[in-house]
Order: C-alpha cells, then structure tokens, then sequence
C-alpha cells in the first residue's frame, strides 16, 4: 500500500514523491528572490520594448510585433518568477544537504555533506540591498555543486557556517 499525500489525508493513496521526501522539512528561501529576478528582468525587457518601439518608428511599423511580445514577456515572467522562487528550497538530513528547485521541471540535489570541499556565501549589489545572499556549496564533482540563492544575509551565514562545520566533520571520517 501507497502512503497517502500528505496535504490531503482523505485522498486516495499515491506512489511516494521523491521530491518530498518523508521526513524531510524543506526550508523555502526568501521571496525577496522574487524582486531580484523580477527587477533584472524588467530591465531587460524594457531596454528590448524601447528598441522595438524606436526601430518600428524608425525602421518599419513591423518592429511594433517585438514590443508587443515584450509586454507579453513581462506579463509572463511577473507571473513566473514568483512562482519558480516558492518551489526552491533546501534541507538538511542526518548525513546531506537537499536542495529543490523546478515546478514543470524539478531538480533535486543531493550533496552529502563528507563531499563538500568549500562553501562561501556572496551578494551582489542588488541582492545587498534587498538584504539576501547566496551560499556556494563546492564538492569534487563539478556537477554536484550547488547554489542556494535568495536566503536572508543571516541565515546564509548560519548555513555556511553549519555546513562547514559538518563538511569538516564527515571529512575527518574518511
């Protein structure tokens, strides 16, 4: 028998999520990341919609088209983005760090905490004012590292300092 999904205990039983695992608290990150990425994005799309707009002045009214699918584009990401930030988050088991991010296309990692070779914290000057930083996890294998963005500047350093700790721990097992 099928464990039942957990937001719904009446619910008909269904196969486990791997991207839930039982257990597991996932912190979210802060959704400050949402106006970070939002902001950048506006940017871009703006410096694009205001090109389009003074070629179709200039040019040929056809550019018109690219300003159109520039709105469209600013419409899609505010709704996106927002959403992209709520599904990322990360937790910390016995012997790993987890770290989730994706809503169509969802990627868990995986980094046992014995792997992990360096973790550094850093912040732009966006991410400086809107009061976030990111965490750097480095292991032996490139494609096992992470990188835990858009958490508040005081729980980036904790985690650092708490991985590092138990980076250093596992290390002195092997």
């Amino acid at each position: 028998m099928y464990p039942s999904s957990p937001s719904s205990p009446d619910s008909a039983p269904t196969a486990a999520d791997p991207f839930t695992p039982a257990g597991i608290r996932f912190r979210p990150v802060s959704a400050r990341l949402s106006t970070a990425r939002l902001v950048l994005n506006l940017i871009l799309n703006a410096v694009l919609l205001i090109g389009f707009l003074v070629a179709g002045v200039w040019v040929s009214p056809w550019f018109h088209i690219g300003a159109v699918l520039a709105v469209v584009l600013t419409v899609w990401e505010a709704w996106l983005i927002p959403r992209q930030v709520r599904a990322m988050g990360y937790a910390m088991a016995d012997e790993h760090l987890l770290w989730r991010k994706g809503i169509m296309f969802r990627h868990i990692s995986v980094i046992p905490y014995g792997r992990m070779q360096f973790v550094d914290t850093s912040q732009g000057p966006l991410a400086r004012h809107l009061g976030i930083a990111e965490v750097k996890l480095h292991t032996a294998s490139a494609s096992t590292d992470a990188t835990i963005n858009g958490l508040p500047i005081a729980e980036a350093e904790s985690l650092r300092r708490v991985l590092s700790e138990r980076g250093e721990q596992r290390m002195a097992g092997l």
